[in-house]
């Protein structure tokens, strides 16, 4: 997975494997939160860099922050 200007690119099992377990991600600083968030999760504070800024998965997808690679 990679982080750059607020967007995530994955390939759909690395997606699938983060629903799954329930891992929010940082549009700040591209950071996991492993906190078993809801997938529709919003605006949590991050523990790396402090923000409220960790969305969960879906939550992400639908807002056009993940882009799949094939």
């Amino acid at each position: 997975m990679e982080f750059s200007k607020g967007i995530f690119t994955m390939d759909e099992e690395t997606y699938q494997s983060l629903s799954e377990d329930m891992v929010g991600l940082c549009i700040a600083c591209g950071d996991e939160c492993e906190d078993n968030l809801e997938p529709d999760a919003r605006n949590i504070e991050c523990d790396s860099c402090g923000k409220n800024k960790v969305f969960g998965i879906e939550e992400l997808l639908l807002m056009g922050k993940i882009s799949f690679i094939q």
